[in-house]
């Protein structure tokens, strides 16, 4: 059984915000807390590929 590429969905943007002289903390912290979010769905893609691949692998031995 060859693997056949399924491709992978798009990641999430991740932005590391730099300190500024920002006024209003609690845009700060929402911004922070989506970047947060995206990284995490950012890393269950990447690991749901990780299965994947290693099931592929596994069928061909």
């Amino acid at each position: 059984m060859q693997y056949e590429a399924t491709g992978i969905m798009a990641l999430f943007p991740v932005y590391l915000e730099r300190a500024g002289h920002e006024a209003d903390l609690e845009a700060v912290n929402s911004r922070i807390a989506q970047n947060e979010n995206n990284l995490n769905q950012d890393l269950a893609i990447l690991y749901d590929k990780l299965l994947e691949l290693e099931a592929a692998l596994a069928a061909q031995e």
